[in-house]
């Protein structure tokens, strides 16, 4: 076989078994019945446990239509029932969709309208009504109780497994659809990366939201043998609390995206009486002062994991140890990447250009969209997936994230395409032109909005704006800031320049003035406006209270549930002493 040109790095070749992943979970809860499996509202569930209720609910899925090949949406709250979920959901030989059950109706409605699933299974009282399988938080046990177990239905490991949605550049949500050999590989690959020698379980934190492909990752260290502990809800957003849930169950495997592993660390993390062994983070770019103290930080094994939705959670992977600064390292097995220029041709080691991924990671495509699915998974000679990821190629093989090539961005770990912002701003009453952005580096990356409202139209402050944003936003895409603009800068073609420098905002008061330089001391940014959120910009519960702490320093009477409630400059600035009006 001839030898790879310097631009294309393989992770070579791996035996992957011939299964369905759920088959792997079944070999493992035979083997080990009563071995703890999950830890969930301080409920202990052994591999028994977890198999014979997932087979039980596999009987009602069966019933309610979810026939092999069908899929399943599952709108599930954070609790075991949402472990059991996909399980039961891949016995069925089914294609499970996990559905935030937070996400606004409208936005629910567009994926339930494209993906067209079988079944809708929830656990969530408000979502009741348009299900066709609802679990009782109070009576559910009791329900299933009445039920046979189902046999595990025969799987082509070619199979879809689950399909995930991202962000759309048209304004639609898209659904990248994964099957089960590409589920199977990363298991495989977490297998030989982290699980000891030995087969020691380790106690591993489940603290990603459900709907997000990372959230793969902890369940297939069960399916590996290992303890997950379900994070609640109100503990995984709380740093202070998270961190003291990590220590008071000895938890050894934490994974997060950067921002918020920053924010744990902040709170104690690393601390030398109790701290996990291994620390995984994804989902966006690390910054290199958070890499620093990783690598700081002796007998911790700390690992980036890079791969977008297409490429089943990570495709590769980079020890922080071996690398002075950030990088996405290596390809994982059965895959190999490619950086190459605008003609797909590979470049030379050194030079930056578009990453593609190939072999067995890649996803099926894109569910219901053979154009796109054409358009982004090319094959020739070989089929490949075209990131839009700018990286460099090193001597040694190692890859490094440059940024992204077209518009779309990562915030707070979730990939988002800034047009589908744009579409839902143009949508409201009033909004003349949008333009969405992303602005800030590393953990402080954050979309703004800069808007021009049409003369007497009412809509409102950027606050307005954003609140409306909501109802058919999720949280992640709904800029930091909404910018009233006089006009948006436009290039030679007459189309609008996102390249623009600068697009100049209203002037502050100075009240506004003085509450946006305690933003920018504590978040460490230049750039604040009347309307920016202060969380939005990457601030959390600890760093709010020293922003309050600032501002109480300036003479203004603000406690953090100030902060927590009002959250802007505007709104701040509304705390400050005999404040004028008018601009500054």
């Amino acid at each position: 076989m001839p030898e790879l040109p310097p631009s294309v790095v393989g992770g070579g070749r791996r035996f992957v078994p011939k299964v369905g992943w759920q088959e792997l979970f079944e070999l493992r809860a035979r083997a080990f019945p009563e071995r703890t499996a999950l830890v969930a509202d301080d409920v202990a569930w052994t591999f028994g446990d977890l198999r014979r209720w997932s087979g039980r609910l596999t009987t009602v899925l069966r019933a309610a239509g979810a026939v092999p090949g069908s899929t399943v949406a599952c709108a599930m709250a954070r609790s075991a029932r949402a472990v059991l979920a996909p399980l039961a959901v891949a016995k069925a030989g089914a294609v499970y969709l996990p559905l935030d059950p937070g996400l606004p109706p409208a936005r629910r409605a567009l994926i339930l309208a494209e993906a067209r699933p079988a079944v809708l299974l929830t656990d969530v009282p408000e979502l009741a009504a348009s299900a066709d399988v609802v679990l009782s938080p109070e009576h559910w046990r009791s329900e299933l109780a009445r039920r046979p177990e189902h046999a595990v239905a025969g799987i082509n490991p070619a199979d879809p497994a689950y399909v995930v949605y991202t962000s759309g550049s048209t304004g639609r949500p898209k659904g990248v659809v994964v099957g089960h050999r590409s589920l199977v590989n990363l298991y495989c690959e977490l297998a030989a990366r982290f699980f000891p020698a030995g087969g020691a379980p380790q106690r591993v934190a489940h603290g990603l939201p459900l709907a997000f492909d990372a959230a793969w990752n902890p369940l297939l260290w069960l399916v590996g043998g290992h303890e997950v502990h379900l994070v609640p809800e109100a503990v995984r957003t709380d740093p202070e609390r998270y961190v003291a849930f990590i220590r008071a169950h000895r938890l050894t495997v934490v994974e997060a995206v950067p921002a918020q592993l920053a924010g744990l660390v902040d709170a104690g993390l690393l601390a030398e009486d109790v701290r996990p062994r291994t620390l995984l983070m994804g989902g966006e770019a690390v910054g290199p002062s958070l890499w620093a103290r990783l690598r700081a930080t002796p007998g911790l094994t700390a690992v980036n994991l890079y791969g977008p939705t297409e490429c089943t959670v990570f495709t590769t992977a980079c020890r922080v140890g071996e690398q002075d600064t950030p990088a996405i390292g290596h390809p994982i097995a059965n895959t190999s990447v490619q950086v190459v220029d605008a003609c797909l041709r590979p470049v030379p080691v050194g030079e930056p250009g578009e990453l593609l991924v190939g072999g067995t990671s890649l996803a099926l495509g894109y569910l219901g969209d053979a154009a796109l699915t054409a358009d982004r998974f090319g094959t020739a000679p070989h089929r490949w997936y075209r990131t839009g990821d700018r990286c460099r190629c090193e001597p040694d093989g190692t890859l490094r994230w440059l940024g992204r090539l077209d518009d779309q961005v990562k915030i707070r770990g979730h990939r988002v395409e800034p047009g589908e912002a744009e579409h839902a701003l143009l949508a409201l009453p009033g909004v003349r032109q949008a333009m969405v952005r992303a602005e800030g580096a590393g953990d402080r990356r954050h979309l703004v909005a800069y808007v021009v409202l049409g003369s007497g139209s009412g809509s409102g402050s950027g606050d307005d704006l954003r609140d409306r944003l909501r109802e058919t936003l999720p949280e992640y895409l709904v800029p930091a800031a909404v910018v009233e603009a006089a006009a948006l800068p436009v290039g030679r073609t007459g189309k609008v320049d996102r390249a623009a420098a600068r697009i100049e905002p209203r002037r502050l008061t100075p009240a506004e003035t003085l509450v946006a330089a305690a933003f920018q001391g504590q978040l460490g940014i230049s750039e604040v406006t009347a309307d920016s959120d202060f969380f939005a910009l990457g601030g959390h519960s600890l760093s709010a209270a020293a922003l309050a702490a600032r501002l109480r320093a300036r003479g203004v009477p603000c406690t953090l549930r100030d902060v927590l409630r009002r959250r802007t400059v505007a709104r701040l600035a509304e705390l400050v002493p005999g404040r004028p009006e008018g601009g500054a």
